[in-house]
């Protein structure tokens, strides 16, 4: 089982609910301190009251997307409060469905600003020799299937993770010389509020006909999280550059 210790600190956007919220609680159970960031201060309370340890819980509240131009010196701020970190998982995310045909660029340039653009800068920042622990470090971004297999309407979301995950995997070329592994974790569909929206745009009979192509069934934020923790673990200490597809046999 992948463990961690309290020294190991990673910081977890979007752990205020779905995939970034089972990762933040994962990690606390396996051992880790984790700096959890999402937009609503309550809920990362909750989250927070509802882990193995919330001693090893520390809050950070911010909204991706806003005075981006200030995330690196954000996330160092966060290494001089509570020490060099160790990882960096990078969960917050949304998603939309629209034809190309009525390309929303107000749209896109939210959705790029949030999957693609707030992530990359964070992981620049955190290769900086100053904010992480050195070899050994590792960065985990929340990419997604639709990535590399988009379904009908998914053209802008899945360029912004596609972009994602080409500049992950820059980055990884250019962290492995300081022992810093950087990877990208790419789920299909997930339950959780993600999916939620999706149904509420597309109606249940989108949902349905999705059924019907993962012989695993959906998968469940923990699914993620386990793959997660490992990518971040020394057990993962030879892989670096890869996008990891979970998506139950679809």
């Amino acid at each position: 089982m992948t463990t961690f210790t309290a020294e190991q600190r990673i910081l977890v956007t979007g752990a205020s609910s779905g995939i970034g919220r089972a990762i933040a609680l994962l990690l606390i159970e396996r051992g880790a301190t984790v700096i959890a960031n999402g937009r609503d201060t309550e809920r990362l309370k909750q989250v927070r009251e509802t882990s193995a340890d919330p001693c090893r819980m520390h809050l950070a509240p911010r909204d991706m997307t806003e005075d981006m131009e200030s995330l690196p010196a954000w996330l160092k701020g966060l290494c001089s409060q509570f020490g060099p970190l160790q990882g960096l998982v990078c969960s917050a995310g949304a998603t939309w469905n629209a034809p190309s045909a009525l390309y929303d660029i107000t749209r896109a340039h939210q959705l790029f600003d949030l999957c693609c653009h707030a992530p990359l800068m964070l992981g620049g920042a955190f290769c900086d020799r100053r904010a992480n622990a050195g070899a050994g470090s590792a960065i985990v971004f929340i990419a997604a299937a639709a990535a590399v297999t988009p379904n009908p309407g998914q053209g802008v979301y899945g360029a912004a993770k596609a972009a994602l995950i080409a500049g992950a995997t820059c980055l990884a070329k250019e962290a492995a010389p300081r022992g810093v592994r950087v990877n990208c974790v790419s789920p299909g569909l997930v339950q959780g509020p993600m999916m939620d929206a999706t149904v509420q745009q597309l109606g249940q009979t989108f949902l349905e006909k999705e059924q019907a192509l993962y012989p695993l069934g959906f998968g469940k934020p923990q699914d993620v999280a386990h793959m997660v923790a490992f990518m971040l673990s020394q057990d993962a200490a030879w892989i670096t550059g890869q996008n990891i597809m979970l998506t139950g046999g679809r």
